[in-house]
């Protein structure tokens, strides 16, 4: 890129130009060079430095990117190059530097649109969901006709549990685009939400029919086929998560070949576990089945799960997925592969194929009576029930959370001594406990399950008896045959898995579901469930 212009200033403007239609035609490489050149001749081209940051944030290089943009900026504050500045900062996870940089593209000008809707992310990244919705509604006011536009809107009304508003928000996408992906999902969600499960089935039923190509369409029907108990459906198409881009689950290449239901008597099979710690506890229901059918079983899992799943399954190879040299070695010694979670599709193809377990995961027998006898200790003779009311989970943690305060009919039972289960740092909520109620729940700080599922599986196995929403303790507790009662909300945040209108659980015999009965976003989910529990413990319900 040369140009005959005797003007270093204009040479570096037509090379400039050059360089940014490179860009546009994804020709990455040889248009960073351009602007490069570009900079060279003349270091202070508010163009070269801004295209060149927006490469870069392109290429997911935010740290590269922000130093050229806010030089660009300096040397010409357009409203434009606020607004890449922002999204860079937002991109570097800095939600509040790109809050400002966007205030700043709207004092220049108040109609670029751009500028509210980075405003509207870098808000909901803040976590005030009242002003991203403020910004999106401007956004929307200058741009009426973006149908995404009124999705984000709706799903920002949604987390603000205001299902009503963010319905009229879909239904103007989908005036605009009547087979949004997204719209549709998310209306079925709200559907569901209020416990009219087969209707949101029907809204995504009638989705695939109209984009049968669309993976995300296809696994969100499958988890409510799987909640409605068709497993026929529901199996076959959760294969699709492996195709959705919303998920992040990859599909192990071949060889080996993929195992689909084939009789294993004579073959070694490898399983491999995907997703989060608890859906790995989940699936490892069905490695029994497959140690039992297979001459051989292999297991690749996380890190913290492998010396479970090795006291566990005794007659399976188990190593950890991120032992990259030893699971690309093992791989070559079986005749066919399966993810854990796809077992369900030949193992449970109904509910009568649930076998019933006394716990299929061991927890140290040394770990367990060591951490046991503290506990007695500490009870005095009291009940040792533990505690778990949070999730982490990104997507539904929050509607399957509780508050600890609102625990305080179960805190309150005289026979019990309270452990907290609850993994994260909860020092503040059994504070404000110990003071609001007189009760102290023991926080033993030895136990971290973030650094060793191990010994958090030994602490649970410790407890009488495990109350708990819907998150890891819960299939812990369930996994191990220990006695567990899941606190569910009535249908916003119930997980597939959990099924519809029954107290018991097909995976986890001895877990008892108590669910809330009735659709109320005034008030906490967890009230009516966990004066149900209280009740159950006043009765003297279970013989602990």
């Amino acid at each position: 890129m040369t140009s005959k212009a005797g003007n270093p200033k204009k040479d570096s403007e037509h090379i400039v130009q050059a360089a940014h239609r490179l860009h546009l035609a994804g020709r990455l490489a040889e248009a960073e060079a351009g602007y490069r050149q570009a900079l060279r001749i003349d270091s202070a081209g508010a163009d070269a430095l801004r295209l060149l940051g927006a490469l870069l944030l392109q290429r997911g290089d935010a740290k590269g990117a922000i130093p050229l943009m806010e030089k660009a900026v300096k040397l010409n504050p357009s409203a434009a190059s606020w607004v890449n500045l922002a999204a860079a900062w937002r991109t570097d996870h800095e939600p509040a530097a790109a809050a400002e940089c966007c205030r700043n593209a709207i004092a220049i000008d108040s109609t670029l649109s751009a500028a509210f809707f980075n405003l509207g992310h870098a808000y909901r990244d803040l976590g005030d969901l009242a002003a991203a919705a403020d910004a999106y509604r401007t956004y929307l006011r200058l741009e009426p006709r973006d149908a995404e536009g009124h999705v984000i809107l709706g799903d920002t009304l949604r987390l603000m549990s205001d299902p009503d508003a963010a319905m009229d928000a879909y239904e103007i996408a989908l005036a605009y685009d009547s087979v949004h992906i997204n719209a549709h999902v998310n209306v079925a969600g709200i559907i569901q939400a209020q416990g009219f499960h087969h209707a949101g089935l029907a809204v995504l039923e009638a989705l695939v029919r109209a984009v049968p190509e669309s993976a995300e369409a296809r696994k969100t029907l499958a988890v409510a086929q799987l909640q409605l108990a068709d497993f026929t459906a529901g199996w076959a198409g959760f294969e699709s998560r492996f195709d959705a881009t919303t998920e992040r689950v990859q599909r192990h290449t071949a060889p080996p070949a993929y195992w689909q239901g084939e009789d294993l008597a004579d073959k070694s099979i490898l399983i491999w576990t995907e997703q989060g710690l608890g859906d790995e506890i989940l699936f490892a229901n069905m490695i029994p089945d497959i140690i039992a059918r297979a001459r051989a079983c292999g297991i690749q899992c996380s890190p913290r799960m492998a010396p479970v799943f090795k006291r566990s399954f005794p007659g399976a190879s188990v190593v950890s997925r991120e032992d990259v040299a030893e699971s690309a070695a093992q791989r070559t010694r079986f005749d066919v592969q399966q993810s854990n979670a796809s077992l369900g599709h030949y193992l449970r193809p109904s509910a009568a194929a649930f076998p019933r377990h006394d716990g299929y995961l061991k927890a140290d027998p040394e770990k367990t009576a060591v951490l046991r006898e503290k506990y007695a200790a500490a009870a005095g003779g009291r009940h040792i029930i533990g505690l778990s009311w949070r999730s982490t989970n990104p997507v539904f943690g929050s509607a399957k959370s509780a508050a600890l305060e609102n625990f305080a009919p179960i805190l309150e039972q005289v026979d019990a001594f309270f452990v907290s289960l609850q993994y994260g740092d909860c020092r503040a909520e059994l504070d404000d406990v110990a003071k609001r109620l007189n009760v102290e729940i023991l926080n033993d700080t030895t136990v971290d399950s973030s650094v060793s599922a191990d010994d958090f599986m030994a602490q649970v196995a410790a407890m009488d008896l495990v109350i708990t929403t819907s998150n890891t303790t819960a299939h812990a507790a369930g996994a191990m045959g220990k006695p567990v009662w899941i606190l569910l909300p009535f249908a916003a945040g119930t997980i597939w898995y959990w099924f519809l209108h029954r107290a018991d659980s097909p995976w986890y015999p001895s877990a008892r579901l108590i669910r809330a009965s009735r659709y109320d976003v005034s008030q906490p989910w967890e009230l009516e469930p966990v004066a149900a529990a209280a009740a159950l413990l006043a009765r003297g319900s279970p013989p602990l």
